[in-house]
């Protein structure tokens, strides 16, 4: 399996969720932003940049979590065409709830596999008010197309996470202190396993 991490807009989290699924799932992670860091902090062989510049195309391969950048790239329709799923993170301002259904008309055109990942929640009245609205606008739009909405809680463990690009529970290891305090990211991260295996 490969997944796509994927939004017009920047700044919603998708390094930070690549990062995690790819460690979660062992999978190798490729960006086509040159202006990430991500893929030098990746274990030896595990992290590559498909820069415009050295890469006319961008090589699709099976266990990758692509993580594709917030900008256009005419490169990447071809790797969405061909993943297990995508997924669009978003947060809760209605700016990058627009930008979000944008994201999500281009994507539908190429590949329905798509999860919406509410990302950064801190206030579950909120999230749960934008998943209802987002999920009136899927019916508006797109009848019954299924698309799960799950929510990943704001965590300052996910965003350190980024520094040794170590998966959370990896992190935390049997130390029952640090899995305390790691818990809603773990939880997050397994309910978000459970969703891209489905």
């Amino acid at each position: 399996m490969s997944y796509v991490v994927y939004s017009i807009k920047g700044g919603v989290g998708k390094t930070t969720l690549s990062v995690q699924i790819s460690q979660m799932l062992e999978f190798t992670y490729v960006t086509n932003d040159s202006h990430s860091s991500a893929h030098n902090l990746m274990p030896e062989e595990k992290g590559f940049l498909v820069s415009s510049e050295e890469y006319e195309e961008i090589p699709f391969d099976e266990n990758v979590v692509y993580d594709f950048g917030g900008f256009k790239d005419k490169r990447i329709n071809e790797v969405i065409k061909q993943v297990n799923k995508v997924i669009i993170p978003t947060l809760t301002s209605i700016v990058d709830v627009q930008a979000t259904l944008a994201t999500l008309k281009d994507v539908m055109e190429i590949n329905k596999n798509i999860i919406i990942v509410v990302n950064r929640t801190k206030n579950n009245n909120k999230a749960t008010e934008l998943k209802e609205y987002l999920e009136e606008e899927l019916k508006k739009l797109y009848g019954k197309v299924e698309i799960p909405i799950i929510f990943v809680r704001e965590s300052s463990i996910l965003e350190d996470s980024l520094f040794d690009c170590e998966y959370v529970e990896n992190k935390a290891g049997n130390n029952r202190f640090k899995r305390h305090i790691y818990r809603n990211a773990i939880e997050d991260m397994i309910n978000l396993k459970k969703v891209l295996k489905a």
